[in-house]
């Protein structure tokens, strides 16, 4: 596999991934509003550490994908 395969990949699994921690993000919400507390912006949400964890290594693969 060459280098510009490799990089194409990485961007489409990049961007898939960042979809679904986006609307993962809304299905956390929804069920935080169930119990009775919720924040009102996902900013909010990506702000609490395993979150934004995850936000980060997608980015890294996706500029990886682009390097």
């Amino acid at each position: 596999m060459n280098k510009t395969f490799v990089g194409s990949l990485a961007i489409i699994f990049g961007g898939l991934v960042l979809s679904l921690q986006l609307y993962g993000l809304k299905i956390i919400q929804l069920l935080d509003m169930q119990t009775g507390s919720w924040n009102t912006y996902a900013i909010d949400y990506a702000k609490e550490t395993p979150m934004s964890l995850a936000i980060v290594i997608t980015i890294v693969v996706i500029i990886y994908g682009i390097v």
